[in-house]
C-alpha cells in the first residue's frame, strides 16, 4: 500500500508533508531509452544513486545557482534534457522551455527578454545557430548569458572556432562528454581550457574515473589509444529486460563506452572515434569521424554524416549525407577540397 497525493492538493496553497516513503537509493528512478550510435533501442535502468550523483558533479562544475536561467530546447525525454531539468530543480534555478527551434530568430529574442544565462545543444544545435540564425547580431545583446554547454556527440573543431567568434567574450563554452548510461555526464572541458585544448573531452567529473584500456583491459600507456573505460556512482544499473546487451559493455573495470581515444600528459582526454565507426575499405581501417571533419572544414556543409554500404569489391563504399550551407554548393567542389586533405581511398564515393 501506498499514499496517493491529488495534483490539485500537491498545487494548492497549503503546504504538504512530504510523503512518507521510503526510497532506497538504488531503487529504479528512471528507464530513458537510447541506440547509442546505432543499434536496437536499450532501456538505460538509473536509480536515484546515479542521477544524483550526477546531478551534483554538473551542478559544481557549472556553478549552478538559485539565480540560473536555462533555456532548454532538447526534449527531456532525451538524457540531456532530463539533466537539464534536474541540475536547475536541484538549486532552485529557472528552466523556460523553447520548442521553436525551428524559428531560430524566435528563441534568441526570448534568450535576449528572459535574460538566460546558460544554453545546451547538441552539434546539431550550434551547426544551426551558426549558419541559419543570426546569432552574431545578437551577440552584444545577450549580456546575461553565462554560459553554453555541449554535449550528445562530437563537434568539429572548425564548429567549435566558429562559436567561440559568434558568443560573447563573456559566455563561458563547456564540451562535455557523457552517454545515457552514465546518467549524462563522463567528462567537462573547463572553459579557461577550451581554446588550448580545443578537442579534447577535458577531464571526468567529480566521482567519476576514466580510463584508456586496450583489449585485455590494461590500461595503456600517455598518448596511446585504447578505449574509454568509466566507473563511477553515475553508472547505470543494467539494461531494462536485456542481460545480454549489459554483458557487452559493462565488466569488473566499468562501463564500455565504445569509444576510442587516449589521454595525453596533462591528464585530458580525446576521442579518436568509435568501434562501430571503423570500416575496411580496400584492406584499410578507415574512421568515418575523420572524414566528417574534412567535410566540414571545406566551409561548405553544416553537418556531415559519413557511413558505408557493403560491396564485394572494396569491402565497403563511403557515402556522405551533407546539409549544405547555400543552395549553389556542389558535390564536385566538396569532394575536391576533400581529396586535398584526404587519400583517395577515403573519399566517399557519393554525396547526398
Amino acid at each position: 500500500p501506498f499514499s496517493v497525493f491529488s495534483w490539485e492538493d500537491l498545487m494548492g496553497t497549503q503546504a504538504i508533508l512530504n510523503p512518507d516513503v521510503p526510497i532506497n537509493e538504488f531503487d529504479v528512478a528512471s528507464i530513458v531509452y537510447t541506440s547509442g550510435s546505432v543499434g536496437k533501442p536499450k532501456g538505460v535502468i538509473l536509480s536515484h544513486r546515479n542521477i544524483v550523483s550526477n546531478v551534483h558533479s554538473i551542478c559544481k562544475y557549472l556553478y549552478l545557482t538559485e539565480k540560473d536561467i536555462q533555456m532548454v530546447v532538447i526534449p527531456f525525454n532525451y538524457v540531456m534534457g532530463k539533466s537539464l531539468l534536474n541540475t536547475h530543480m536541484a538549486v532552485g534555478g529557472t528552466v523556460v522551455i523553447n520548442n521553436k527551434f525551428a524559428f531560430i530568430a524566435s528563441v534568441l529574442n526570448q534568450m535576449v527578454d528572459e535574460k538566460i544565462t546558460g544554453f545546451s545543444g547538441v552539434p546539431s544545435t550550434y551547426a544551426y545557430l551558426l549558419h541559419r540564425s543570426p546569432l552574431v547580431n545578437y551577440r552584444d545583446r545577450l549580456n546575461s548569458l553565462r554560459y553554453c554547454s555541449q554535449a550528445g556527440g562530437h563537434m568539429s573543431r572548425k564548429h567549435k572556432e566558429e562559436l567561440r567568434q559568434a558568443l560573447p567574450k563573456h559566455t563561458k563554452i563547456y564540451i562535455m562528454y557523457g552517454a545515457t548510461e552514465a546518467s549524462a555526464r563522463i567528462t567537462y572541458l573547463e572553459p579557461e581550457h577550451f581554446e588550448d585544448k580545443l578537442d579534447s573531452i577535458g577531464k571526468p567529473v567529480s566521482g567519476v574515473t576514466l580510463r584508456i584500456l586496450d583489449e585485455k583491459g590494461k590500461e595503456v600507456p600517455i598518448g596511446q589509444t585504447g578505449e574509454l573505460v568509466a566507473a563511477g556512482p553515475n553508472i547505470m544499473q543494467g539494461y531494462w529486460r536485456d542481460v545480454e546487451a549489459i554483458a557487452k559493455v559493462f565488466d569488473m573495470n566499468g562501463y564500455h563506452t565504445g569509444d576510442f581515444g587516449y589521454k595525453d600528459k596533462d591528464g585530458y582526454f580525446y576521442v579518436s572515434g568509435r568501434k562501430d565507426n571503423l570500416l575496411k575499405i580496400k584492406g584499410y581501417r578507415v574512421n568515418l569521424q575523420e572524414i566528417e571533419d574534412v567535410l566540414m572544414e571545406t566551409d561548405l556543409v553544416i553537418e556531415a554524416s559519413v557511413f558505408g554500404i557493403p560491396d564485394e569489391l572494396m569491402g565497403y563504399k563511403l557515402i556522405a549525407a551533407v546539409s549544405p550551407i547555400s543552395e549553389d554548393c556542389n558535390e564536385d567542389e566538396i569532394l575536391r577540397l576533400c581529396s586535398e586533405k584526404l587519400p583517395r581511398f577515403k573519399l566517399p564515393e557519393k554525396l547526398n
